[in-house]
C-alpha cells in the first residue's frame, strides 16, 4: 500500500511539473498570439545551470536556483530580440517549424556538450530521504 502511495505522490508531482512548463505554452499564445514550443528549453537551461553549478562550481543548491533563472531570463531575452521578433507577425505554422527547430538544436547542443546520460547531482539533506505527509513518513527511493 505505501508504494501505491509513492507512486501516486510522484505521478502527482511530476504532473504537477509538468503543468508549470506547459503553461509557458498558454501564456505565450494567449497574450502574445504567438505559439513558442520551445518554452521547455528555458526550463532545461536553468536546470544545467543548477547542475553545473552545484558540481563544478560548489555553489550550495538554494544559490543557483536565482542565478538559474537569471541565465534562463537573459537567453529568452537574447532569442526574443534577436529572432523572436522576426516572427510576431508570421504565421502560426512558421511560428511553431521555428521554435521546433530552436528545441531540437538546444537538445542537440546540449547532448554534444553534455552528453545523452543524466547528469549526477547530490540532492540538500532537505530535499532527500523521509518526507511525512498526513502523519504517514515515506522515504524518497529516487533520491540520492
Amino acid at each position: 500500500m505505501s508504494n501505491l502511495a509513492g507512486v501516486l505522490f510522484d505521478g502527482v508531482a511530476y504532473g504537477s511539473l509538468l503543468f508549470i512548463i506547459s503553461i509557458g505554452l498558454s501564456v505565450t499564445m494567449g497574450l502574445m498570439n504567438f505559439v513558442n514550443l520551445a518554452h521547455g528549453t528555458f526550463a532545461m537551461v536553468g536546470g544545467y545551470v543548477c547542475v553545473l553549478l552545484m558540481t563544478r562550481a560548489g555553489v550550495p543548491f538554494l544559490a543557483t536556483l536565482p542565478a538559474a533563472f537569471i541565465v534562463a531570463a537573459a537567453a529568452g531575452i537574447v532569442l526574443e530580440r534577436t529572432l523572436y521578433q522576426r516572427l510576431y507577425k508570421a504565421t502560426h505554422l512558421d511560428q511553431v517549424m521555428f521554435s521546433i527547430g530552436i528545441v531540437f538544436m538546444s537538445v542537440a547542443a546540449t547532448t554534444y556538450f553534455f552528453g545523452p546520460s543524466q547528469q549526477p547531482v547530490r540532492l540538500p539533506g532537505f530535499l532527500r530521504g523521509q518526507v511525512g505527509v498526513l502523519g504517514s513518513r515515506w522515504v524518497c527511493t529516487g533520491c540520492s
